[in-house]
Order: C-alpha cells, then structure tokens, then sequence
C-alpha cells in the first residue's frame, strides 16, 4: 500500500474513533457482545456465514462473488480496523465494493457492538457461536428485528418491498419468488414453509429452509414484519 493511501486510511481511522467517542458520550447504551452478536446475525450473516467463513447466501449462490472468509480477512482484524471497515465498507477503495458502508444506517452502540462480536469470532469461534446460542435463546420477537432480517435476506429474492422483484427474481422463473403483498397465509404456515422450505410444503423448492439459520423468535419476527406488507 502506498504512503498516501495508508495515511488515508490512518486519517480516516482516526476520524471514525473521534465520532464514536463523540457519539459514546451521549449514548446511554453500552456496546455488548450479546448486542453485536444480534446485529451479526441480522446484518451479515448473508455474505459472511454464521460462523464468519464466507458461506452466505450471496457467496454461494452468485458465481464469481468475491470472498467473505472474516478468518482469511486481510483488511485487518484489530479493532479499530474491523471499525473502520464496517463504517465504510468497499468506498475506501481497499477491499470489494461489494461490502456496504454501514456508518450511515447503524448506531455506534450497533457498530462498536457487532466490531467487538467480529473480533470474538475472529479470534475464538468456538465461543463466539455459543454466545449466539444463549443470545437467541433470550430473543422476543420484534417488528425491528423481522425487518432487518427481511432486508438482508428475504428481499435478495422477494424484493425490498416483498414484490417478488428481487435481485434473484431475473434467475428464479419457474415459479418465480412470491408476491408477498398478496399473501394472507396464517401465522402458523409461514411458520412452516419459513423454517421447512417450499419443497417440504409442496411449493416453490427454490425457496430455501431457514430452521437451522434463525432461531424461532427470529422467524416470528419475519412473520411479523411480511404481514405489514400486506396491501
């Protein structure tokens, strides 16, 4: 890396640490490792996999995609580092375009929490997933959370608004992703084809099973959130 880009970068690292201390001091709550391992969870999980090797959903199923391996990450794993990309993801030029920038949509408890939870699972993946387990097992479900949930894996299929336009929907034809808007299933049976799949329930095999990659308050919160879709 050149001279002029790694002073960049030292600037720009530099600048995120004084608008978090900045935030921090009028932020009532502290970042947690149980709350990054929630906002891990709902937000990354689809390129980064559960257990941060790169075996999301969009990794697997674009060709070509590039990796999202946390373990083999060589943009920095030290705090600070792993701060700095999650603010500004692919638009500091380092790494893929394909990472967001998330400085503009989470809270500094949201991003110093789920920067603390990345170096956890980083550095110990064994009890990184177990912190997982335990923090599911106190989830309620929440509109809050069934949207982003819905944003960061439903819509690659249903669309943003649940239309069936999303980014899946000009490979997926036959049947192509439900409309949603026009869904008036019972809570109970999208319980079932959420957690089973659509093959299990005589619909669509391409929609996947998602039993084992959330927990049941987090499929209740989706539930939730596809019924404010509705026209």
């Amino acid at each position: 890396m050149s001279p002029i880009k790694s002073g960049v970068l030292a600037l720009l690292m530099l600048l995120a640490q004084v608008a978090v201390a900045e935030e921090a001091k009028q932020s009532e709550a502290e970042p947690t490792l149980e709350y990054g391992a929630q906002v891990y969870q709902a937000r990354c999980t689809l390129c980064h996999g559960r257990e941060g090797y790169g075996d999301g959903m969009l990794p697997v199923s674009l060709k070509g995609y590039p990796s999202a391996n946390l373990h083999k990450n060589r943009f920095g794993k030290a705090l600070d580092e792993l701060r700095l990309s999650i603010i500004y993801g692919g638009s500091l030029g380092t790494m893929s375009a394909e990472m967001p920038p998330w400085g503009d949509e989470l809270t500094y408890t949201q991003v110093e929490s789920v920067a603390m939870f990345t170096k956890l699972l980083i550095d110990d993946p064994k009890r990184a997933m177990a912190l997982v387990h335990r923090t599911q097992a106190d989830q309620q479900p929440s509109l809050r959370l069934g949207r982003a949930i819905f944003k960061n894996y439903c819509s690659l299929c249903h669309g943003e608004n649940g239309e069936g336009d999303g980014k899946m929907a000009k490979i997926i034809k036959d049947p192509p992703p439900f409309n949603l808007t026009l869904s008036r299933a019972p809570d109970e049976y999208l319980m079932q084809i959420i957690t089973k799949g659509g093959a299990a329930m005589g619909r669509s095999a391409r929609m996947p099973s998602w039993g084992e990659q959330f927990s049941e308050a987090e499929r209740r919160s989706v539930i939730l959130y596809i019924k404010t879709l509705r026209r």
